[in-house]
């Protein structure tokens, strides 16, 4: 009989239980991540001030950098004398309108008598105010007065583009750290040159996983939700994270990797936090259920009727019936009865 064995390791400290067992799988590198992380981009050169305080926490929202601050609002004040004057050009562009519209509409409410001596009301071609021409004036004023409200909009949605350019935030409530050397002295601003790639990253602490690539299928065919995993700290401390998810990400190479990730309780997220782009090694845990049993391969191969299974699946229904296998490791299989396929 030649049986298979799967390329992961995994070491089982199990033999057999009649109660809901913990069965570690093994060690696995492991990376502490927030909820989210926003790389924080400066796109304008120019001088950097209005730092926000890195040492608290931050809510959605908050200026953390403005890049050329003072000349913005030198812009801004331009910007509010050019529409006072277009205003006002506007205005008396509109008044000449309103005149004119009060001498057609008295010109057209006088008799036909009246009329003859109306000469001054006459155009220099003498021709004579109408309706039509009433009903055109009428559509200019209202064309000047949609002129000045388009030209205000626009005007200042390209200023406030500008601003909203010039000026970072944080996107989500959490903590900032800066990727630069801040000036010792907070007045002094900060030059930017273009050169920065990451200017600041926002951290979103309402949340932290520890995370790992896990990618034999032994494993992920299992019920994800009956894993924990563990990370060791100094003074016989552990952090321990309950299952919460898992998705396809891309690896440093492009390819695809499933990655789990295993939620913290809030009382660690200080120490998770202080953990951030370390690297970490992770227990995974898996929650066997009652009454699984570890067998050894190498008893397994010197059953009687190993001879005539193609699988080791086979071969623990001949030596093992009534029970099925959980998991098969680099040395051991683990299997339990049949009565309790339900809790694993």
């Amino acid at each position: 009989m030649q049986l298979r064995l799967p390329a992961v390791s995994l070491s089982l400290l199990l033999c057999f239980s009649t109660q809901a067992e913990q069965v570690g799988i093994g060690t696995y590198p492991a990376k502490i991540v927030p909820e989210q992380v926003a790389v924080l981009t400066l796109t304008e050169r120019g001088v950097v001030t209005d730092f926000a305080d890195p040492n608290t926490r931050l809510e959605q929202g908050t200026v953390v950098a403005m890049v050329n601050k003072e000349k913005l609002a030198q812009e801004r004040e331009d910007m509010e004398l050019q529409l006072a004057r277009e205003r006002i050009n506007k205005k008396d562009e509109l008044r000449k309108l309103e005149a004119e519209k009060r001498r057609i509409v008295f010109y057209l409410n006088l008799t036909d008598d009246e009329r003859k001596f109306a000469g001054d009301f006459l155009a220099a071609d003498g021709s004579a105010p109408t309706h039509e021409s009433l009903a055109d004036l009428a559509e200019r004023m209202d064309l000047l007065k949609r002129e000045l409200s388009t030209i205000e909009r626009r005007k200042r949605s390209e200023w406030e583009a500008k601003s909203e350019a010039s000026t970072l935030k944080m996107p989500f409530t959490g903590r900032l750290q800066y990727n630069i050397t801040l000036p010792q002295d907070k007045s002094k601003p900060f030059e930017n040159t273009g050169m920065v790639q990451s200017f600041a990253t926002a951290c979103d602490d309402s949340a932290y996983y520890i995370t790992l690539n896990i990618n034999a299928s032994e494993l992920t065919q299992l019920p994800a939700e009956n894993f924990h995993a563990e990370v060791k700290l100094p003074a016989n401390r552990k952090l321990i994270g309950t299952y919460a998810f898992r998705r396809v990400e891309k690896s440093g190479s492009g390819g695809d990797m499933l990655v789990y990730f295993f939620k913290l309780p809030t009382e660690e997220h200080e120490t998770a936090h202080s953990m951030l782009g370390s690297n970490a090694r992770a227990t995974l845990i898996y929650e066997a259920g009652e009454g699984v049993k570890r067998v050894s391969k190498a008893e397994l191969a010197m059953h009687p009727g190993a001879a005539d299974c193609e699988n080791w699946e086979e071969l623990v229904a001949v030596a093992h019936p009534g029970h099925y296998v959980v998991l098969i490791a680099e040395r051991d299989i683990i299997i339990c009865p049949e009565s309790s396929a339900t809790n694993h």
